[in-house]
């Protein structure tokens, strides 16, 4: 009688290796950091706060758990989810509390916390900051994956499987991090799958070129999924997007450009009413690195980022009342540049970009007034400034990725032959001019680019559709590229005009423009986004330059800027600004539009489909009714009821159909002339004594009601045991692989 022996040492050590692997490889969701708005949640006596807030050692906590579970013989699908669970507490909320009451709080507060993370894992990009929900909704994730795997290797014979669930789940968290930091454990789980596949020859020889052929698979799918011709239209990396920028750790503002609604507030929420003699673009900050995916600032306190405005140059002075509404931002807005500010000494900050930061943040109803000196240089001045560029402007504002994309030199170079600017400036206007008008593009708010490393590809090539990010952005790394020093400008449009001199702005007027350095003037700002334009006093001596006819943008400058050019009309609005979120909320967007679908969903789809996938085979199977199908069906359920070490007890060929049916019903203390009847039946059946299907159904459901006497705990785990299929398919792979070398085998008879 042959069966399933039981894993040798080294099979343990291999598997339990790729599973450590793997479950530890979750920690490349999270960034590393604590939430400052959730850290403080965080029970010290949870194993997040005992680990330093090391998600590495919890997630490879949380696979030695699961590959426990996953070892624990005939109950091990009884505990993993149990098992789950206690681990996510322990590790997001510490021990459990021991009274009804402790508990009704414990609850209330993993509710809120879980329903804070789906709306982080929904609108926020891979990685996420540490908090106590995101925690415990991927704990369980990976909990579950190993668990899964390592009990197909120990109890149903199946290396191969788990090579593949532990493969693929890597490869998954490869592609929605873009590769961040999941080298190591990649490399840890292929030491791990290759050595199991080798070291589990003994179980199962004939599957041992399958495994290692599937182990190649893997690492090759794993290494090239990210990059394959089908990659966009199959894999939405989760919501990381270039057109999602955000103001690093000196503003702690996070400004996202992809369109939606704040999760509380919307795009028409008021953020800011403001008192202005002049309109203006409300400055926020400044983003000055760009990685391929993503804007970031570098400002520190401290740095040089080149004079804002030089001496000598004409400015207005303009003063400014801000109040704030419905928003909470450390950034202190206004018109550039701020000179002053109403705000006490020591309670805010000027950086070296021209922004103000607050050391607290702004609530509702603070108040505040600022002056800002509004530079007017010259177009005489702009375009006589030459190329004599600081070392530092040099180095920090013509940084380029390592990968970026041909098409950004290749724009580059057809602006450069189109329209033959001689200085900076000119170049500068006809790269504006090229995105506003004669480069065919379009303002889109609802264009969708599912894969973040290829955006700038598709909107500079053939995609050509956008709104003020991708402008922006194209426009400053089309200026680097040609040598051009220039940053990426993050604030609001004039806003909504309710009085003499008074502006409502709201999530709508969020916005996102160029500033472009030229030496003995300072930085000078340009907006390359169609329907959008500076004000008249932020470029009054330098004026773009109209364009008419046919080279026109098709959509208007827009007239709250304008008044008094154009019919009043609405316009498009443009993306919210985020806030720092309070307490169970986080800032909201519209996802599925541009940076793809979030991880979690999936990943709990996945989850639950492994678990549901034993059943749904099995009824598909079945479902074909042949007597075939009949009999695999039934002796499969009595195998499958069966504890892990005496399931294989008839599973030896030479045994007939009726004492293999014997023997499982027997071990499982069923009547067994219901399955005698049906033996009979199929083996009649099959020598062609002309037994009906009939008889046959009817012999097949009298022993499924027998069937039926087990306990329903009992029948539900052997409904999940995937162990009847693993054997059916190991058996035909076997048989494939022998037919494989037999036809192999003819070939040289053949030739001769």
């Amino acid at each position: 009688m042959t069966g399933v022996r039981a894993p040798a040492l080294w099979v343990r050590l291999w598997l339990y290796a790729a599973g450590l692997a793997t479950g530890a490889a979750f920690c490349v969701l999270f960034t590393g950091e604590v939430s400052r708005d959730y850290g403080a949640r965080f029970d010290p006596s949870s194993l997040a706060a005992l680990s330093g807030y090391s998600v590495f050692w919890v997630m490879l906590g949380a696979a030695a758990c699961a590959l426990l579970v996953g070892s624990a013989g005939r109950v091990r699908f009884v505990l993993v989810l149990p098992a789950a669970a206690l681990y996510s507490l322990l590790a997001a909320y510490g021990p459990p509390p021991l009274g009804p009451d402790g508990w009704e709080v414990l609850l209330r507060e993993i509710r809120t916390d879980l329903y804070a993370a789906a709306n982080t894992m929904y609108a926020e990009p891979v990685p996420y900051d540490l908090s106590p929900g995101v925690l415990f909704a991927i704990v369980p994730m990976a909990m579950v994956v190993v668990a899964f795997a390592a009990s197909a290797t120990l109890y149903e014979g199946a290396p191969v499987v788990s090579v593949a669930v532990l493969g693929l789940t890597i490869g998954v968290l490869s592609t929605v991090s873009f590769e961040d930091g999941v080298g190591p454990f990649f490399a840890a789980f292929l030491v791990g799958a290759v050595g199991l596949l080798l070291s589990s020859a003994g179980v199962g020889r004939g599957l041992l070129p399958v495994g290692i052929a599937a182990g190649a698979a893997v690492a090759v799918l794993v290494l090239l999924l990210p990059r394959a011709p089908l990659a966009e239209y199959t894999i939405s990396p989760g919501a990381i997007d270039w057109t999602r920028i955000g103001a690093g750790d000196t503003s702690r503002l996070g400004v996202q450009a992809d369109v939606g609604d704040y999760l509380t507030t919307g795009r028409e929420a008021e953020l800011l009413r403001i008192r202005s003699e002049e309109p203006l673009f409300w400055r926020g900050g400044t983003l000055d690195h760009f990685d391929g995916v993503r804007w970031s600032s570098t400002v520190r306190p401290g740095e040089d980022d080149g004079y804002e405005v030089a001496p000598g140059v004409q400015t207005r002075l303009v003063v400014q009342s801000v109040q704030v509404l419905n928003a909470r931002t450390e950034l202190v807005f206004g018109g550039y540049r701020i000179v002053k500010t109403s705000l006490p000494d020591g309670y805010v900050e000027q950086l070296p970009d021209g922004s103000w930061v607050a050391s607290e943040p702004f609530e509702e109803g603070d108040y505040y007034r600022v002056l800002s000196a509004v530079p007017q240089p010259t177009a005489a001045q702009l375009a006589t400034a030459g190329t004599d560029y600081p070392p530092y402007v040099r180095e920090k504002f013509l940084q380029l990725p390592e990968d970026t994309p041909g098409v950004v030199g290749e724009t580059a170079g057809r602006i450069q032959r189109r329209y033959a600017p001689s200085n900076p400036y000119e170049t500068a206007r006809a790269v504006e001019r090229y995105l506003l008008y004669d480069g065919g593009f379009v303002y889109n708010l609802d264009v969708s680019y599912r894969r973040a490393d290829r955006a700038i590809e598709e909107f500079l090539g053939e995609g050509r559709e956008g709104f003020c990010t991708q402008f922006a952005t194209s426009m400053a790394l089309i200026l680097r590229e040609m040598g051009i020093p220039s940053r990426v400008v993050y604030g609001a449009t004039t806003g909504e005009r309710v009085g003499e001199d008074e502006y409502v702005v709201t999530g709508s007027n969020m916005h996102t423009w160029v500033e472009v350095f030229f030496p003995g003037v300072g930085w000078y700002p340009f907006d390359p986004t169609p329907g959008f334009g500076l004000p008249r006093v932020m470029e009054a001596n330098a004026p773009r330059a109209p364009v008419s006819g046919a080279a026109a943008s098709p959509i208007p400058e827009n007239p709250a800027l304008r008044p008094g050019d154009l019919p009043e009309r609405p316009r498009t609005p443009e993306a919210p600004i985020p806030e720092r979120p309070t307490r169970g909320e986080q800032p909201g967007a519209a996802p599925a539009g541009e940076g793809g679908l979030p991880l979690w969903p999936f990943s709990v789809a996945a989850a639950l489909s492994l678990i549901a996938l034993p059943p749904l085979a099995k009824r598909a199977l079945v479902a074909r009714g042949r007597p075939a199908d009949l009999y695999r069906d039934l002796s499969g359920r009595l195998r499958d009821a069966l504890p892990p070490g005496r399931s294989s007890l008839a599973d030896s060929p030479a045994l007939t159909v009726g004492e293999r049916l014997a023997l499982l019903s027997g071990a499982l203390g069923l009547d067994g002339r219901p399955f005698e009847e049906f033996a009979r039946a199929y083996s009649e059946h099959l020598y062609g004594v002309g037994v009906s299907r009939r008889r046959l159904s009817g012999a097949y459901r009298r022993a499924l009601r027998e069937y039926g006497r087990l306990p329903g705990w009992r029948r539900a785990l052997a409904a999940l045991n995937p162990a009847s299929l693993l054997l059916r398919a190991r058996r035909r792979s076997g048989e494939g692989w022998a037919a494989l070398v037999k036809r192999l085998r003819r070939i040289p008879g053949r030739i001769r």
